[in-house]
């Protein structure tokens, strides 16, 4: 009976892990944690960047993965010098223990809006992101702790795609202007967990378990996007 158990929750599994390929969206609660990192580099955005497009952005803050995810996912609209901003929120997870057992007890769902903000609101993110350094180079090497606070941004503008993350090492995370430009299209009604020093031990250690959450892993950046 246990060998039979295993073998269906291991075909589930698979089954799931088949259709992971990140299409933009943060929502779905079972397939999240296995679309994150694509989702965090961008491959959808990526694959329909060319002259002619549409402008997206997207901008991910994490307040340790385990607490608060915050993304942002603007389209502009040039018909209407408009654009739409999907807010989500939720609390992050990738342990297998969740997905296999009861699906009720993983992650916590989505909060999500969706707003049409104004061609000045776009302006405004556009500034916010020169001011913050975007248009340099993005840091070879950089690592992206999930248990820690960073924000990351991608920009495809005119078939061109852009990518820059900032963390405690090249950037004061509290003071980044991403916050209130982005409030105006956030109607989550979700509080902004604010940035602190979190306490982690032994993060080199095989047996870490994420110091304030579950889950531990790690994010680098490469000259623009992640090595994955």
């Amino acid at each position: 009976m246990f060998f039979i158990q295993r073998f269906l929750q291991i075909t589930c599994l698979t089954a799931i892990l088949a259709a992971c390929t990140a299409d933009g969206g943060t929502s779905n609660q079972v397939f999240r944690p296995f679309q994150w990192f694509s989702y965090a580099n961008g491959d959808d955005i990526r694959e329909n960047c060319a002259p002619g497009r549409n402008a997206r952005y997207r901008m991910i803050y994490n307040a340790i993965y385990d607490k608060q995810v915050r993304t942002y996912d603007i389209l502009q609209i040039n018909t209407s010098k408009s654009a739409t901003q999907t807010t989500r929120v939720f609390r992050g997870g990738i342990s297998v223990d969740w997905l296999l057992g009861s699906l009720g007890s993983g992650p916590t769902g989505t909060r999500e809006s969706k707003v049409v903000i104004s061609l000045d609101d776009l302006v405004a993110i556009e500034q916010a992101l020169v001011a913050s350094g975007f248009e340099k180079p993005a840091i070879d090497g950089q690592i992206l702790h999930s248990d820690s606070f960073y924000w990351i941004a991608m920009v495809c503008r005119g078939g061109n795609f852009k990518y820059y993350a900032w963390n405690d090492e090249n950037a004061d995370i509290a003071k980044l202007p991403f916050r209130e430009v982005l409030s105006k299209g956030d109607e989550t009604g979700v509080p902004f967990q604010e940035p602190y020093v979190p306490v982690t031990f032994s993060r080199t250690s095989r047996y870490y378990n994420g110091g304030e959450g579950k889950t531990y892993f790690t994010l680098q950046v490469r000259d623009n996007g992640l090595d994955l």
